[in-house]
């Protein structure tokens, strides 16, 4: 029997009772009654042919075989029935350890959103403490603090230490404890807000209000009592130099002077430091509304994020592994901040930027949330925009065309793939089984010139070899090069072609300058042009 219940059949096995046995068991009896009692035949009026013994043991076999076949259902029926009965507690010990497996995960449900609550409450505990720390520091500290500034301005303008010093390294000594002082102040002072993002925006419209009124007064901005605008550029340069301690050097790794920017300059600038840690790409840009020092803030969060992921062991690389780009586009200034190092989950895109959380889990480290939740607080006083990029190491083909002393020419085509461990490797194409770190191609003849092309990329690029030591970087990509050729041997004989890893994560900011306030130009973006700006910012030559 079968019954159908919420989808699912389920059997019901019953035992029928042997009526037919005991049915024939009733009727041989009268017949067996009947061959002892002759007299009750004549009563019934009975043929005699029925009680020949023939008859009575076919009655007989055919009750055998009823009582047989009853039996023997019966144990089946009876087997069914066991069989339904421990299906039955299958079932039931299954629903037990579902629920019992449930329970366990709810369990452990609520460990998780327990333990995050108690981390946000830290975080939040924390973060209120600093900001209590901070305001009853700001509090006490008032008087000091003008009592060393106007120590500080009065030994600027007078030189009053060291006399025999040249007078220039004084005043430059004493604008740096200013600036610091200045800097010191602002941060006391945004720690103190409950609101970072609306004090650094209504700073922001104190500034217009005065720029607009030093253009109805016809005076310069310069000469108010709180100059509203700054270059970027220099707020770029205080922040390595002064803030990071970076020693910067120009191209060819000479030490740069201290760089001033004026309003008429407008040349580029590429800087490096000694370490080789970082390249700084600075295009001429226009001036932006506010302090310096929020800026300045929020490219030292950034850069020191950068910094922390660069420098571990595993993500060494030949060239520069931290790249600054500043430029302007579209009213708006651009910068964007790359690093070597571990990529950003995407799923965590909304959570990076929030109070408490950080990218920095490793064992030796825990990064307290702090400098990705000012650098957003800050890019949204600005009214800007921020967001990151994962740097990915593509697959390429590249053809070298090598032309030795001699006049002869040699052609090569290259294969750059990744392996499992999304390493670069390269071959000889045609070769993927030889696929190697580096690929050395020795030469019978020195090196003249080489010709390369690729085939993300129509230029080709010619380099003329100068020396038998010599290193090229690849040009289309300065910040992150996608490869490198190494000429060495005692006349320049041997050349080696370096796939190189650029695996890493940039940030891009975006912040509108002076005439784009004015304007009511916007960075913050979203949609097709969010997606047409990240794609500037891969590509920034496109501006």
């Amino acid at each position: 029997m079968t019954e159908q219940n919420s989808g699912k059949e389920k059997f019901i096995f019953r035992i029928q009772y042997p009526w037919r046995t005991l049915l024939a068991v009733i009727l041989l009896l009268f017949y067996a009654l009947l061959l002892l009692s002759p007299q009750l035949v004549d009563i019934l009026k009975i043929p005699p042919r029925f009680l020949h013994p023939f008859y009575f043991i076919a009655a007989f076999t055919g009750f055998l075989l009823l009582a047989w076949f009853d039996i023997k259902r019966f144990f089946r029926q009876q087997r069914l029935v066991r069989d339904s009965m421990q299906q039955l507690w299958s079932s039931k010990r299954h629903l037990q350890e579902r629920a019992q497996t449930s329970a366990s995960h709810t369990d452990k449900l609520k460990l998780f959103i327990s333990d995050k609550l108690l981390e946000y409450i830290e975080y939040d505990e924390k973060y209120l403490h600093f900001k209590s720390i901070a305001s009853e520091v700001r509090h006490n500290g008032v008087i000091s603090f003008d009592k060393v500034q106007s120590a500080l301005t009065y030994a600027q303008s007078h030189s009053l230490p060291d006399q025999s010093s040249d007078t220039s390294v004084n005043a430059r000594m004493y604008q740096e404890a200013l600036s610091g002082m200045r800097y010191l102040w602002d941060l006391l002072d945004l720690s103190t807000t409950d609101n970072m993002a609306l004090h650094i925006g209504a700073h922001i419209s104190r500034c217009e209000e005065l720029l607009f009124q030093a253009e109805l007064q016809g005076s310069e901005p310069a000469s108010m009592p709180e100059v509203p605008t700054f270059d970027p550029r220099q707020a770029l340069l205080d922040t390595l130099v002064l803030h990071l301690g970076v020693t910067l050097c120009d191209e060819n790794g000479n030490p740069e002077p201290q760089v001033l920017f004026s309003a008429d300059n407008n040349q580029a600038l590429i800087l490096t430091d000694a370490d080789g840690l970082y390249r700084i790409e600075i295009q001429p840009c226009e001036h932006l509304l506010g302090s310096a020092n929020h800026l300045i803030l929020l490219l030292e969060n950034l850069i020191k994020n950068a910094q922390f992921f660069a420098t571990k062991r595993q993500y060494k690389s030949p060239f520069a592994p931290i790249s600054v780009r500043l430029w302007e586009a579209q009213q708006c200034l651009c910068m964007t901040i790359y690093n070597r190092g571990p990529h950003i989950d995407y799923d965590q895109k909304d959570q990076i930027f929030k109070l408490g959380f950080s990218t920095r889990r490793v064992q030796e480290h825990h990064g307290k949330g702090l400098g990705l939740y000012f650098v957003h607080q800050i890019t949204q006083g600005f009214d800007g925009d921020i967001g990151f990029d994962n740097i990915h190491t593509p697959d390429s083909q590249y053809s070298l065309r090598l032309e030795l002393t001699s006049g002869d020419i040699q052609n090569i085509h290259l294969d750059v793939m990744q392996d499992d461990k999304q390493v670069p490797r390269v071959c000889i194409s045609g070769s993927e089984e030889n696929l190697a770190k580096s690929l050395d191609i020795p030469l019978h003849k020195p090196l003249k010139s080489i010709e390369l092309s690729g085939r993300d990329d129509q230029q080709v690029y010619r380099f003329d070899v100068e020396s038998p030591r010599q290193t090229i970087f690849d040009p289309q990509n300065p910040a992150h090069p996608q490869w490198m050729i190494r000429i060495s041997g005692r006349k320049g004989d041997q050349l080696t072609f370096t796939p190189l890893d650029i695996r890493g994560v940039q940030f891009s900011l975006r912040l509108p300058t002076v005439s784009g306030r004015i304007d009511g130009v916007s960075a913050q973006v979203s949609g097709p042009e969010l997606e047409a700006l990240e794609a500037g910012f891969r590509s920034p030559d496109d501006f």
